[in-house]
C-alpha cells in the first residue's frame, strides 16, 4: 500500500513538473507568436528569418518570422518598393560595389519631396544621419519593433521618436537631385545589423 502511495506521489510530482516546464515554453513562444512566427529548431528550413531569444525551451528553438514581402510600399506614388537599378553614380542593390566600399543597405526608388510611409509599426529610435555633415540630404530616422530595426536615410522625418503604425506618415524625401545631380531620387534602407533588408521589400 506504501509503496502504491509513494507511486502516485511520484506521479503527481512529474505531472506538476510538465505542466510548469510547458507552461514556461509556451509563454516563452508568445513572443514569437505574436509578430506571426513559428518557434522550431533551427535544423528546419525557415522561408525568411530566425530571430533569437523569442521562444522557451532549448538554445536550438528560435523564431522563423517568414518576411518576404512583409514591408508596405515607402513612397508616395508608388504602388511596390523598387530597387534603384545603376546610374552615374553607382547601383543601388544590396552589397553593390562603390569603389573603395560595399553598399551595405538597400536604395528604393523614391521623388525629390515625397511623401514617405512608415513600412511597418513600431517605435522611432531617434534622427540617423548617414553623413554627420549636415549636408542637404544628411537626415532620417531609426525604426524598430521586436523583429525589425531599420536606418531610414535622406528623408525629413515628421518626428524622431514616439510609435507609429504602418501606412502612416513618416516624412518627406530631401532633393537628392540638388545633392547629386542626375541621380536616381532614392530613400536608403539600411538594417541597424548591416543584414540584406531585400527580402522584406
Amino acid at each position: 500500500m506504501l509503496i502504491k502511495i509513494l507511486f502516485i506521489c511520484v506521479l503527481l510530482t512529474l505531472g506538476e513538473y510538465m505542466k510548469k516546464k510547458q507552461g514556461k515554453r509556451g509563454k516563452g513562444d508568445s513572443a514569437c507568436t505574436k509578430i506571426g512566427g513559428i518557434c522550431q529548431r533551427t535544423t528546419y528550413l525557415c522561408p525568411g528569418r530566425y530571430l533569437q531569444g523569442k521562444c522557451g525551451g532549448a538554445s536550438a528553438r528560435q523564431c522563423c518570422l517568414q518576411d518576404s514581402g512583409s514591408w508596405d510600399s515607402l513612397c508616395a506614388g508608388h504602388v511596390s518598393n523598387r530597387v534603384r537599378g545603376c546610374d552615374k553614380f553607382g547601383c543601388g542593390g544590396f552589397n553593390a560595389n562603390r569603389g573603395s566600399r560595399i553598399h551595405r543597405g538597400v536604395d528604393v526608388v523614391c521623388d525629390d519631396y515625397s511623401i514617405v510611409y512608415a513600412p511597418f509599426t513600431g517605435t522611432l529610435r531617434g534622427q540617423a544621419q548617414p553623413y554627420g555633415d549636415a549636408s542637404t540630404i544628411d537626415d532620417g530616422v531609426k525604426l524598430t519593433n521586436s523583429a525589425y530595426c531599420v536606418k531610414i536615410f535622406y528623408i525629413r522625418p515628421y518626428q524622431y521618436s514616439g510609435p507609429i503604425s504602418k501606412g502612416d506618415k513618416l516624412g518627406y524625401l530631401l532633393p537628392m537631385q540638388e545633392q547629386y545631380s542626375g541621380v536616381t531620387s532614392h530613400l536608403h534602407l539600411q538594417m541597424c545589423d548591416k543584414s540584406d533588408p531585400t527580402p522584406y521589400i
